[in-house]
């Protein structure tokens, strides 16, 4: 067997700290170098490119502390990762904020160096960077910004490691298990008194609230949910935003939105705010005739007197029967069709064609777990990178949907091409003796979605590490992931990645039908709760710089959002703020997910009459995916569209807005 893992990770905790010291001093000596450049032979190469190649080994084995803090099976290993990760952080910051570098830069730009333009950019958006450091604050507040940094940073990991680690569920009996398929049940882990336990692991708890006939068994575990994180993690996102706060108020700004948004496709955080509450007010009504259809059905199916309202823990359970009733789709019959194995096979097939690409399994890969798999990119005999697939869950590992980026693609300082590393990970219900793991076709999007990050990442490596897919501006970086959600949804796509779990076949053509017809379900309640956490999220974040906060006004805030917007009376006790892991990395950025499914679904137009056109997929990823962020997002949207960027697929998706 190979390992594919760093030497340093498989060691003890010993030589995780060693490899975190190495990096250190080798980034520090780089910046020592630079800082002693006479102003006169200052040049992009020995200025601005060596700050970048001084960042590249750190980042590195940083990022891969962040994986392995979110995926390794041994918990003492994780806070291992963890802690490493937040000293290179800490003492990473400490050498950034070094006035010499500022200084160093400063006379570079004064020499006027005619640069290519993805070099160029570099040089912008580092100087961008050091600005919104601080570099030209007085430097006592230089300082406090710089602990603040700090502090916040180590506060982010602690606050993602909290939701990570948090187990908790419920037990019980076999008679509340009705409604829910024999499979399911048999997945579930038993008690030593002959009880199921439940936890809040996706494969556990979304088919749980979607099929259980028991109301109170529902909503106990639906309450349980709301608690991940704790009263611990809340209180850490009151500090994390009041250091964010403080952070905008130092560098002058009036918000942390405001701070976000300068380099965002929206530039301002009003625009942010007009963007939501247009959505908001425009999905409102039809979210609310769609919640009255799961209000009737309800008072049809109890036999109530008069309509009752639909609870928070209900959502789930009454659109699944709404969509039974309406297209007579069954999810868990759906499930039979889409093995994961045949949908990544399928899927993988698809986008090898697609893009020139092919993706080869590394057959003796060791990796972190024995789950984990890994696969070669190569384009042509060049080999662009690798991935691993991490999909089932287990104790103490990231509890959602994700890519991890270890590695990103670059071309070192001695002119050597690195191939990037990325690691995919979800939580698919785990493949039995008996049965195979089965995927929801949400959950199929879902699979989708993610493997769209690792083949932006993958396919734009190119010169600077800093100019990677993943760095383009955080409202258009989901866009590429986003538009990948709508493969699945294609008849031909769906008929290459189905395959019934005993008989082979692909998913049957009335099927596919009322899936298809069923898409938009519950549409507008869909984008609203979205639009509503990203709503929340801006709120939160665009507070004037003064304003206090505290952890249980966070949480109040958030209920009263949902019952304003969505008619949904949250428990007193929910804490859901502190169990939503996108406040660690997403602050201010919720709404890209809308932002830039404008931009997915304007490009998807070019593939919707052909999901398997590769001239138009070699245009793609030529033209969108390999620039990255060397050049202006809406440049590569436009050079691939022919046309200037439309919201027309958008709005006609919603099939609410005119």
């Amino acid at each position: 067997m190979t390992s594919f893992l760093p030497s340093w990770t498989t060691g003890p905790a010993t030589a995780v700290d060693a490899a975190i010291t190495d990096a250190l001093a080798r980034k520090r000596a780089m910046l020592d170098a630079i800082s002693a450049v006479p102003d006169d032979a200052r040049t992009f190469r020995n200025t601005i490119a060596a700050l970048e190649y001084a960042n590249d080994e750190l980042n590195d084995t940083t990022q891969w502390c962040d994986l392995l803090a979110s995926v390794h099976p041994d918990a003492d290993l994780r806070k291992t990762y963890q802690r490493a990760g937040e000293r290179a952080s800490e003492e990473s910051i400490e050498m950034d904020a070094d006035p010499r570098l500022w200084s160093a830069v400063c006379a570079w730009r004064q020499r006027g160096e005619a640069l290519e333009p993805a070099d160029q950019k570099l040089a912008d958006d580092t100087i961008r960077a050091m600005r919104r450091t601080g570099f030209e604050l007085p430097p006592e507040a230089f300082q406090h910004l710089k602990r603040n940094r700090i502090e916040l940073a180590n506060l982010e990991q602690a606050f993602e490691l909290a939701i990570n680690d948090w187990e908790d569920g419920i037990e019980v009996a076999h008679e509340q298990l009705a409604g829910l398929p024999q499979r399911y049940i048999n997945g579930l882990m038993r008690t030593d008194d002959g009880r199921y336990r439940i936890t809040l692991a996706y494969p556990d708890l979304l088919p749980f609230m979607r099929h259980a006939h028991d109301d109170a068994v529902r909503r106990e575990l639906a309450r349980k949910n709301l608690q991940k994180g704790g009263k611990e993690n809340l209180e850490r996102l009151a500090r994390m935003i009041a250091l964010r706060q403080e952070n905008a108020r130092l560098l002058g700004y009036a918000s942390h939105a405001d701070y976000q948004a300068e380099i965002r496709m929206a530039k301002t955080g009003r625009a942010i705010d007009e963007f939501l509450r247009d959505l908001i007010v425009k999905l409102r009504p039809e979210a609310q005739k769609e919640l009255r259809d799961c209000i009737a059905l309800k008072r049809r199916v109890l036999q109530l007197e008069k309509p009752a309202p639909i609870h928070f823990h209900e959502l789930s359970y009454w659109s699944e029967r709404l969509l039974h009733e309406r297209h007579a789709i069954d999810s868990e019959q759906v499930k039979e069709y889409f093995p994961l194995s045949r949908v990544l096979d399928g899927m993988l097939g698809i986008f090898q064609e697609l893009l020139g690409l092919s993706f080869v399994k590394v057959s003796d890969a060791t990796l972190w777990h024995s789950d984990v798999e890994l696969y070669e990119v190569r384009q042509g005999d060049v080999i662009r990178g690798r991935f691993a697939l991490d999909l089932y869950p287990r104790a103490g590992k990231y509890g959602h949907a994700a890519s991890f980026s270890p590695v990103l693609g670059r071309v070192s300082e001695s002119g050597e091409a690195i191939p990037g590393f990325f690691a995919l990970v979800c939580n698919f219900a785990r493949p039995t003796a008996e049965h195979p793991s089965l995927l929801t076709h949400d959950e199929v999007e879902t699979l989708f979605h993610e493997f769209g990050h690792v083949v932006h990442g993958i396919v734009s490596g190119g010169r600077w590490q800093a100019q990677n897919g993943l760095y383009t501006a955080f409202d258009f970086v989901e866009a590429p992931s986003q538009i990948m959600e709508e493969w699945p949804w294609h008849p031909a796509v769906l008929a290459r990645i189905s395959g019934h779990v005993s008989s082979g076949e692909p998913i049957p053509a009335d099927m596919r039908e009322r899936m298809l017809a069923a898409r938009h379900h519950l549409r507008a309640i869909s984008y609203l709760t979205q639009a509503v956490h990203a709503f929340y999220d801006l709120s939160i974040h665009a507070r004037p710089t003064d304003a206090p906060v505290d952890a249980p006004t966070l949480a109040q805030a958030y209920r009263d959002m949902k019952l304003e917007y969505e008619s949904f009376d949250l428990p007193e006790d929910s804490l859901f703020p502190a169990g939503w892991g996108h406040m660690a990395d997403y602050d201010a950025g919720y709404y890209g997910y809308l932002w830039s499914k404008v931009y997915a679904l304007d490009l998807y137009s070019r593939f919707a009459n052909d999901p398997f056109d590769a001239t138009v997929g070699s245009a793609y990823r030529d033209r969108v995916l390999a620039p990255g962020a060397s050049i202006d997002e809406r440049d590569g949207v436009v050079a691939f569209l022919g046309r200037e960027p439309s919201h027309a697929a958008f709005l006609e998706m919603l099939g609410i807005l005119t």
